[in-house]
């Protein structure tokens, strides 16, 4: 329930004396702004449409000082070489102890604040067709979807 975080979270900060505008748009509408840096926080769940399963390619994109989806404009040495020790890893147990020293360094900047862990699962019987997998689950199913 994204709407309920989003007014959880105005009035938790208004309670502390910020002012707080709302600007809820379509991701598509609003993407210029977010990379310009034209907004001081975001609600936002980035990974469910996520083209990588390289946790490294993810951090580096996002968190890195000239990552290419840096919506929180985060310019950290200690995280970009975090991020990069990680990458270079080879050793799976090392790369991992290396990926969770990289989030560490990341939250350490306050950039982002995890709000809520999603994980989508969608599981479909074999006796039905026509499911429309929205990764969000918002749209599930349609006049489309039937029984076999």
């Amino acid at each position: 329930m994204p709407e309920a975080a989003t007014v959880l979270l105005q009035q938790q900060l208004e309670k502390v004396g910020f002012t707080v505008k709302q600007d809820v748009r379509e991701y598509t509408q609003m993407e210029a702004d977010l990379l310009a840096g034209n907004y001081d926080a975001l609600v936002f769940s980035r990974v469910v449409l996520l083209d990588t399963g390289d946790a490294a390619a993810y951090l580096a994109s996002d968190y890195t000082s000239d990552g290419v989806y840096n919506i929180a404009c985060l310019k950290d040495s200690k995280v970009d070489r975090a991020i990069k020790s990680a990458a270079e890893e080879g050793d799976t147990t090392q790369r991992q102890k290396k990926m969770m020293a990289a989030e560490a360094q990341i939250l350490r900047t306050d950039a982002v604040v995890p709000l809520v862990h999603e994980k989508v699962v969608q599981g479909i019987s074999t006796d039905v067709e026509g499911v429309l997998l929205d990764p969000r689950e918002r749209s599930l199913i349609d006049v489309d979807t039937h029984l076999k």
